[in-house]
């Protein structure tokens, strides 16, 4: 019996291993998704140039980035925002990019496309995300926004088509109560943000929170990325 102890106290320490975080995860998706531009497509120098810079500024909670076009020049060395324009549309007929927003003084929001594997430790058959069907039975969220998915790859963490059982949708109300203490005094007026621009950013979040991914990091990306949507 005595015997026992070590390996029962072994198991105990894998269960509770802490799990990888969002930010990680999302860096793993950005590195490939920033290899296959830089040495699988057939992208220009000046593209690859913002598809660096877009990796460089992805927000983990939204998967995207709203650098000015401006900012967005200089840093590619350029005088005129048309070329950023221009690697933009670029890298979008390459299915490569979702270029959204702009017109009207909106900002222009960059959104890699990712694959299905990119957020896997072990690459299995390459193969797009696409927006997944909504579990309208399930998804009990107190947010009373339940909008458009505006995301380029419509991912709400789900892999090869099946929920980690560790997230309820059933309970997401319940995790939007946690987020939002985490989040501060104005929590719910963040989710609701988030959730009105695209609601799979804050069911990414109710998923990381459950399976113990959140740290300050993704809260202080889902704060900045609310702001910005004021």
């Amino acid at each position: 019996m005595v015997g026992d102890r070590p390996q029962r106290h072994t198991r105990l320490l894998e269960i509770e291993r802490p799990a990888e975080t969002l930010i990680e995860r999302v860096s793993r998706m950005k590195a490939r998704w920033l290899k296959r531009v830089m040495y699988e497509s057939p992208a220009s120098s000046t593209e690859k140039c913002l598809a660096y810079v877009v990796a460089d500024h992805l927000n983990c909670v939204t998967l995207d980035c709203w650098p000015s076009q401006t900012r967005l020049a200089e840093l590619l060395g350029r005088k005129n925002v048309k070329t950023v324009e221009r690697a933009a549309r670029g890298l979008e007929k390459l299915g490569t990019l979702v270029l959204g927003g702009g017109g009207g003084g909106a900002v222009y929001r960059y959104a890699p496309v990712f694959l299905a594997s990119d957020a896997d430790k072990v690459v299995n058959s390459p193969r797009q995300i696409r927006p997944e069907d909504t579990d309208k039975n399930v998804d009990e969220s107190l947010l009373l926004i339940h909008s458009k998915r505006s995301s380029s790859t419509g991912l709400s963490d789900r892999r090869d088509g099946q929920s980690p059982p560790v997230y309820n949708r059933r309970q997401r109300g319940a995790i939007e109560l946690e987020l939002a203490a985490m989040l501060g005094e104005n929590g719910m007026n963040i989710l609701g943000r988030l959730a009105s621009h695209d609601d799979t950013i804050v069911d990414r979040l109710c998923r990381a929170h459950a399976e113990r991914g959140l740290s300050e990091r993704e809260l202080a990306a889902a704060r900045l990325a609310a702001e910005q949507m004021r």
